[in-house]
């Protein structure tokens, strides 16, 4: 019995940890080399002296297990591609809302990172889709 759950639970393991994987080593690529000095230059004033890492864990997991549900497990038996298209549909919607919502509202929040973010949103999410299905979709040998 416990076989059997462990049968049907790797590939979603896999998955999560390979969609979390992608997300954190392009998000650190991004965010630590990429663009780090448009967000400072460009968010100066709204950013803390000290972030504060809870809501990073919050916010990679939480997500990481929409791309999953949303975009893997939707597509799991279509090619790829299904996933990362979908995966780019999911960064538009909500990186668009979270990038348009702050534009809106936050004086001193620029079009350029609005811009800039929402278009990594929907890159690094529809990458990750697309890690994801690959890991939902490994072969491996039952023991």
């Amino acid at each position: 019995m416990i076989a059997k759950i462990l049968h049907h639970l790797r590939p979603l393991i896999v998955s999560m940890l390979t969609i979390l994987l992608c997300f954190a080593v392009l998000d650190g690529i991004w965010l630590g080399l990429i663009a780090q000095s448009w967000y400072q230059t460009e968010m100066a004033s709204l950013l803390r002296n000290e972030f504060i890492q809870w809501p990073w864990l919050v916010f990679y997991l939480s997500y990481s297990a929409v791309v999953l549900v949303l975009t893997v497990i939707a597509n799991r038996e279509k090619p790829w591609w299904y996933a990362g298209i979908d995966g780019a549909f999911l960064g538009l919607a909500s990186y668009g809302a979270y990038n348009l919502t702050n534009y809106s509202i936050i004086e001193g929040y620029s079009l350029f990172i609005t811009l800039v973010d929402w278009s990594w949103g929907i890159f690094v999410t529809s990458m990750s889709a697309i890690a994801g299905w690959w890991g939902f979709n490994l072969k491996t040998k039952p023991n």
